[in-house]
């Protein structure tokens, strides 16, 4: 569905998914990356392998989940398997066989994982050009867009002004994705938080955004992940 109203993701095309607090921003783009990224994933409906397509160059930037972390993500989307049962190494019948072939999927697979918890507008640009350069990356995730200490300091020096707001620091970062999505002629895939007025939001739009709602201005495709109430159930 997501894939016919975006034509799929498009080269030199910025997509936004924005969600509240642990509604599963990450796994969502964990999600994607692996299929941009890997050639196949187990389906429990199916109880097979199923082909996801030719892997692609992807590269993921965490801007707060640490590697072990993404690591086992990847290890439960690709195996089907739950995140629980492998971190405390209790797996259900097949349950290890998979995600011994989930290993090997990742191994022949295309993606790179950088950390950057503490980023610049110039960390961006460098990582993305030096992931193009030595990898041919055409997918970026960009998980996610917030403010930090090392960009402050960097726009502050930059433009000498001080006390910048939120909002403008984080319309500077989705320009720069945008930039850099059309000069290398890459897909970028980024998130945001939502702010409370998602709770009684009776149509979600970008004034849901937390910190700036003017990110929707640069971005070719916004979504934002809500939880299906009663009204949604019934429609």
């Amino acid at each position: 569905l997501r894939n016919t109203f975006t034509r799929g993701a498009r080269l030199k095309k910025v997509y936004l998914r924005s969600a509240a607090t642990n509604v599963g921003k990450t796994r969502a783009m964990i999600a994607d990356a692996c299929s941009f990224a890997f050639t196949k994933a187990y389906d429990k409906n199916k109880g097979e392998w199923v082909y996801l397509g030719p892997a692609e160059p992807t590269l993921f930037v965490a801007t707060e989940q640490e590697l072990g972390e993404i690591q086992t993500m990847l290890l439960a989307f690709i195996a089907n398997v739950s995140e629980r049962h492998i971190n405390e190494n209790s797996y259900e019948e097949g349950e290890k066989e998979r995600i011994r072939e989930a290993v090997q999927v990742i191994k022949e697979g295309k993606l790179i994982i950088k950390e950057l918890p503490d980023f610049s507008l110039g960390d961006i640009e460098s990582t993305i050009k030096r992931n193009v350069r030595e990898h041919g990356i055409k997918y970026v995730c960009f998980d996610y867009l917030h403010t930090s200490l090392k960009i402050l300091t960097e726009i502050s020096q930059n433009t000498g002004v001080k006390g910048l707001r939120e909002d403008s620091i984080l319309f500077l970062i989705s320009v720069k994705l945008k930039d850099l999505a059309n000069q290398y002629g890459i897909f970028i895939l980024t998130a945001t938080q939502l702010n409370a007025d998602y709770k009684s939001a009776k149509v979600p739009d970008q004034n849901l955004l937390r910190g700036a709602k003017s990110i929707a201005d640069k971005v070719d495709v916004g979504m934002i992940m809500l939880d299906v109430t009663e009204e949604d159930l019934k429609a």
